[in-house]
């Protein structure tokens, strides 16, 4: 059976007691990665439920000649959606570049830009290739475009390793970004947010009601001027 490599999050391992399905499980000293993921089944030599193979991760122990089975959860849509949209936008890369580089058609992207679910393969090379635009960001999508674009140390086009799938020789190519991040806002103190609300309607009873008094200072009127014409004659 063919594994898929996923990031590691997570560990989790179990063992079989006995030879039937039914047999209890226990935790065990080196456990096995497990990624985004929860235990589906666990398969001993009963029988267990079909899973589709494009969900699942398996992994044998050497010792014990156990398959301890991961599902991989599919990704949601609106992550995916989020991300191509972030691609595009701070890449500055046109769709059929952005195609390119992932290996699929335009109407697959508009597909996935619509909200359409995106494989898993897919989705892991766009989540890399978001990482390697960030870290390369010079704070415009022009200047981004310019320098994916630009021929480096000879005849080097950044784009086209990213075509290769080769991130990381981007990112040492053309090395980490001046764009400047936002800064992240601080929530406020207790004190500063109890000396904004407003008073509350205990300490508003019996005050007057009295016009509030404003220092206006005086205008004066604009004065005119008449210009006096002579007479030719004069």
């Amino acid at each position: 059976m063919s594994t898929l490599s996923l990031p590691i999050v997570e560990t989790v391992g179990l063992q079989k007691a006995g030879t039937s399905a039914g047999g209890s499980m226990r935790k065990i000293d080196n456990p096995l990665p497990q990624a985004v993921l929860s235990i589906l089944y666990y398969s001993g030599t009963a029988s267990s439920e079909p899973v589709p193979n494009q969900y699942l991760y398996a992994r044998q122990t050497a010792a014990s000649n156990v398959n301890i089975i991961f599902s991989v959860l599919p990704s949601t849509t609106e992550t995916s959606q989020e991300t191509l949209n972030k691609l595009k936008r701070l890449s500055g890369l046109t769709w059929e570049q952005l195609a390119k580089v992932l290996n699929v058609s335009r109407r697959s992207l508009h597909f996935w830009a619509s909200g359409k679910p995106i494989s898993p393969f897919n989705e892991e090379h766009l989540s890399r290739l978001l990482a390697t635009i960030r870290y390369i960001n010079r704070g415009s999508p022009d200047i981004n475009r310019g320098a994916l674009l630009q021929s480096q140390q000879g005849s080097t086009i950044p784009l086209d390793l990213l075509i290769a799938g080769k991130y990381e020789e981007v990112k040492r190519l053309l090395g980490a970004g001046t764009a400047v991040e936002k800064p992240k806002l601080k929530p406020l103190s207790p004190e500063v947010i109890a000396s904004r609300l407003p008073p509350s309607p205990e300490d508003l009873v019996g005050a007057l009601q009295d016009t509030i008094h404003r220092e206006v200072g005086r205008s004066r009127p604009a004065k005119t001027t008449r210009s006096r014409k002579r007479s030719s004659g004069k």
